[in-house]
């Protein structure tokens, strides 16, 4: 990218005065915004989701636009396809997208009601459907978000029916869990899901204001962010075990431990730039923190 500047930021540090020590970043740098420049390709609209490669390219669903964007850890456009329909790629409100497996991009194609499955190169593989010879607890009518775990399971967080489903390697569902039938573990109005190295299964919830956590059969564990979030929406798990948090309601990025403790909130982009204006989602590779914000992605250096 040209014409990067390196802008100081300090981050809001809450709740662990050992912080800097234990993940050896103090602060940091505003690098560059994508799009940047000639935006003529880049017409992003109502972007929901981010993810990265194993490799550090970063995935977006132009949720408005029904596209899907590939650029370079650096913000160049490498790929993209789309647009509205409902044929092989093409898209209806795709509202999540993960890639982190390193090999597979799943998307959650919301107003299509499927998943659908892509090489690392955005090639069309697959599309998984809802089967109608499922039992009803297994079937899913909106896709709001989904992960593939390092098992090879699929989870898919159902908006239609504010429930959690995992698939097999083969497709085949088996599990349901987190609908009105979980008591303390019912989820209201999830949005998006992360699976942790340790199989643990984390859920933003916008209505509860909160983060519910789950074993990998679905057993409620835990949750935590209430009284302090307020919508938040895209959740990331990163390699060093920190919990990123788009805190909507509060137009922040909000960091906790794997056990839900605080470490810091973060609202300032940079002095010229000001606060966030709507983050979404944020991933992280290496050093860097990329945020979805507001039609564009704020590209953070970790230091």
């Amino acid at each position: 990218m040209k014409n990067i500047k390196f802008i100081l930021i300090f981050l809001f540090i809450s709740h662990s005065s050992n912080f800097a020590q234990q993940f050896n970043f103090k602060m940091a740098l505003h690098l560059f915004t994508i799009p940047e420049g000639d935006t003529s390709q880049i017409q992003i609209k109502g972007a929901k989701s981010l993810s990265v490669d194993l490799s550090g390219f970063i995935y977006l669903a132009d949720t408005g636009n029904n596209r899907i964007f590939k650029f370079s850890s650096d913000g160049e456009l490498v790929k993209s396809i789309g647009g509205f329909g409902w044929e092989k790629e093409q898209f209806y409100t795709p509202v999540d997208i993960f890639a982190s497996s390193g090999l597979d991009v799943f998307i959650a194609d919301y107003d299509n009601q499927r998943v659908q499955r892509y090489d690392k190169d955005l090639n069309y593989i697959s599309s998984q459907y809802s089967d109608e010879n499922w039992e009803e607890r297994f079937r899913f009518g909106y896709p709001k978000s989904v992960a593939l775990s390092r098992h090879g399971d699929l989870f898919i967080l159902d908006g239609e029916n504010n429930r959690l489903l995992k698939l097999d390697s083969f497709g085949e569902p088996e599990l349901s869990f987190g609908d009105y039938s979980e008591g303390k573990g019912m989820l209201l109005d999830p949005v998006q899901l992360a699976i942790s190295p340790a199989d643990g299964i984390f859920v933003t919830d916008r209505q509860a204001n909160k983060i519910f956590v789950f074993d990998y059969f679905g057993n409620y564990l835990s949750e935590f962010g209430a009284g302090f979030l307020n919508t938040p929406t895209g959740i990331f798990y990163s390699n060093s075990g920190l919990i990123f948090v788009a805190d909507t309601g509060n137009k922040r990025i909000v960091i906790f431990t794997k056990d839900g403790e605080l470490v810091f909130n973060w609202v300032l982009i940079s002095k010229k730039s000001g606060n966030f204006i709507n983050p979404v989602d944020m991933v992280s590779y290496e050093q860097r923190v990329y945020v979805l914000d507001e039609n564009r992605v704020q590209v953070f250096e970790l230091k």
